[in-house]
């Protein structure tokens, strides 16, 4: 901790930092993609004000992309929300932001509620499916996102924005600029507010970012440091809503509920997840001669919080405390709370010329977070209860080493091959009480875990002219479980997954018309797939398969004329399963029974998904604009059974924005309507629990969807200075 806040320390004294320009975001791109595959199995996203909706986390920004499926817990879009990229876990894609790590170490997802509207602060990003290009951090199994913050204007300038909507949903922003100082200087930042009440009861959020920028430039160097912080609190809405509730009222949240004393059901009014989270950049960038580039960047994250449950009639022993008289039993109201500290740094040096593009880089981080568990208070007390005693506290440390080298060549006449190779060193260790120690003592946390990874990929790209491009690549990528996978398991200890991917693609370009085609194959070798279950802190269950397969065709297609543009993508896709085995209780949980398939879908996997935007500009400055995104059904668990399958959906928005000027102040008015046409449907779902009878007969104790609000709007004003 310690070590933490001294780092933090120092970034604050260097932060006197840069106007960094194009010329950084090409050296992060060539960082990041080798030549030529950036352009086809990448795709690149610049916002602007009538694509970002306030509030809207990056998961619904990024929902009009090939092969993404965005979900969220209360139904909104805003707070707690996620995507899978190809059915694939949101764990198991890489995310960045000015190419330093955001994934979690420990979990190795990304909480979009920790850093609220940071679609707002985003410039532009890259996505990229199925095996990421090898950078920092964890193989990027499902697909990579590199998010961008942007630089410094060089003009001075403010703005202000605000919008309010429907649940209650309010956002108010502000963003300043200084331009540029002296000709070399510059600041920035931006501050949003937002809250909602969300569209299941009692999912409501409050939620605040901020971010801070700075930068120097010289003319062989630049420098930029940025701060950027978000905070939360969120109503809890991860429970989701049981299946029997979906027809009588599909808003019904039924998180904190409990039975008082006269029979009556209430509701706790603190069952509330409170986070806060602090991320630190520094980068340096050097130009060395004529063809060589250093780039170097040191990072510190902190985060803190914890959430709050109340438990009815629980055990008094599970909890480690004593019986209370004549109770063995009790309602509790327990807080789950987690601090963790994550700092690196990285090395890359580019080399670049007529024919050779090549990086060279090198990077280190460490993770630490502490787990503690307290209980706030027991129903029957005695008097002997110790509150300020943590009714279990674990550690988890992560330490990584990487090194990788990208390399292009340019053969002759638009034909080059590019090489991507990455090591990778990972040390996990967890040791201390876990949350469930009373119940099962041999549930003491105390191991050790080291992975070695080596991961090529190689690939050949032509490309003869402007409008016409192809390429060709394989990958071979290992990926280790994270802190969920290893402490949950079950049966066998979860190892780590590979991934051969194979993929192939061509692109046509030219002022009126785009379109590509995308064909993989990923093959697993132990792929760490859902079970459709969830622990007590409500994180997937997942389990190793040892053989399954990933195969579509990727098509997208746009045509521009003067006032009119259209924009469509459609994945189909087979997601399997060979030769697997369910595991399921027995009715009375003495033992467990077997279920084997011999190819069933993957959860969560749907075979097709597709979006459709069209866009007009009537007028000047005036822009319409109706969207569709069509998800195929999907299962939500391995068995392939129709009563744990989420039916296929297609919503419709519509967007609206106007621009104006008025005595040189710049405005801007959008109207977003969303799910037009008012349809019910579920974005995601977990079973809770399973049992079968003797008989081989089905018992349900738990199904949890997670509906999607009906038809709703948002006004948003903004006023530029």
């Amino acid at each position: 901790m310690k070590k933490g806040f001294l780092f933090l320390a120092g970034f604050v004294l260097a932060s006197f930092a840069l106007r960094a320009q194009i010329v950084l975001d090409s050296v992060v791109v060539r960082a990041t993609y080798p030549e030529g595959k950036h352009d086809l199995s990448v795709g690149v996203r610049r916002w602007n004000e009538n694509d970002r909706q306030a509030g809207k986390e990056i998961p619904y920004l990024l929902e009009m992309m090939p092969g993404v499926v965005s979900y969220s817990d209360n139904g909104t879009g805003v707070g707690s929300t996620s995507f899978r990229i190809r059915g694939t876990d949101p764990g198991r894609t890489n995310i960045s932001i000015d190419g330093i790590p955001l994934n979690d170490a420990e979990s190795q997802s990304v909480f979009w509620v920790n850093i609220p509207n940071l679609g707002m602060m985003t410039q532009w990003l890259t996505i990229q499916r199925g095996a990421g290009s090898t950078a920092f951090g964890t193989a990027a199994f499902g697909g990579a996102v590199d998010i961008y913050t942007g630089y410094p204007a060089d003009k001075a300038s403010a703005c202000f924005n605000g919008s309010y909507g429907s649940f209650g949903t309010r956002n108010v922003g502000l963003n300043l600029g200084t331009g540029k100082l002296f000709n070399t200087v510059a600041f920035d930042g931006q501050y949003y507010s937002q809250a909602s009440d969300g569209y299941l009861d009692r999912s409501g959020s409050r939620q605040q970012s901020a971010r801070l920028g700075a930068g120097w430039a010289g003319k062989t160097y630049l420098l930029k440091a940025t701060l950027l912080y978000g905070e939360e609190h969120s109503r809890l809405s991860f429970d989701g809503v049981p299946y029997d509730s979906l027809e009588t009222n599909r808003r019904y949240n039924m998180s904190g509920r409990y039975v008082d004393a006269n029979g009556r059901t209430q509701f706790y009014d603190n069952e509330m997840d409170n986070y806060q989270q602090t991320h630190a950049h520094l980068h340096y960038l050097q130009r060395l001669g004529e063809r060589w580039t250093l780039n170097s960047a040191l990072y510190y994250t902190k985060g803190l919080g914890y959430y709050e449950q109340y438990k009815q009639n629980k055990k008094l022993s599970e909890y480690g405390i004593p019986d209370q008289g004549t109770y063995k039993r009790s309602d509790l109201i327990r807080r789950k709370g987690l601090d963790n500290d994550f700092y690196g740094m990285q090395l890359s040096g580019i080399y670049a010329d007529s024919k050779w593009q090549v990086n060279l880089s090198a990077g280190a981080n460490r993770y630490v977070g502490d787990h503690i568990g307290k209980i706030m208070w027991v129903q029957h007390n005695a008097g002997n209860i110790d509150y300020n005693r943590p009714w279990y506290g674990n550690t988890g440390t992560k330490t990584e080493a990487n090194l990788f080298a990208k390399a292009a060549y340019n053969i002759t006449g638009g034909l080059s091959v590019f090489g991507d190779l990455q090591y990778r060193c990972v040390k996990f260790k967890l040791y201390g009480q876990d949350d469930d120690y009373f119940e099962y003592p041999e549930g003491f946390l105390d191991t050790a875990y080291v992975w070695n990874f080596f991961n090529p990929q190689v690939g050949i790209t032509f490309r003869p002219n402007a409008a016409h491009q192809a390429y060709l690549s394989y990958a071979l990528l290992h990926r280790e479980p994270n802190r969920s996978d290893l402490k949950n398991t079950e049966r066998n200890r979860v190892t780590a997954e590979t991934l051969y991917d194979a993929e192939a693609g061509y692109r046509f370009n030219n002022d009126f018309f785009t379109a590509g085609v995308n064909l993989y194959y990923m093959r697993y070798r132990d792929q760490l797939v859902a079970t459709g279950r969830v622990n007590d802190s409500y994180r997937p269950i997942m389990e190793n398969a040892p053989k399954s397969y990933r195969a579509g065709i990727e098509l997208s297609a746009a045509v521009r004329f003067e006032w009119v543009k259209i924009e469509g993508n459609l994945s189909l896709s087979r997601n399997k399963l060979i030769d697997y085995t369910n595991y399921v209780y027995l009715s009375d949980y003495s033992a467990q029974a077997e279920e084997h398939f011999s190819s069933v879908d993957i959860a969560y996997s749907p075979s097709a998904a597709g979006g459709l935007v069209v866009q007009v500009e009537p007028v000047k400055q005036l822009q319409l604009a109706v969207s569709a995104k069509y998800v195929g059904r999907q299962y939500y668990d391995n068995t392939g059974s129709a009563d744990r399958m989420l039916e296929a959906y297609l919503p419709f928005n519509f967007n609206a924005g106007y621009h104006f000027t008025f005595d040189r102040v710049g405005c801007f008015v959008q109207l977003v309507v969303n799910n037009i046409f008012n349809i019910d449907y579920s974005s995601s779902a977990f079973v809770y629990d399973r049992t079968v009878d003797a008989d081989g007969v089905t018992d349900y104790q738990d199904r949890r969807y997670f509906p999607q609000a009906g038809r709703n709007g948002m006004l948003k004003i903004g006023i530029r200075f």
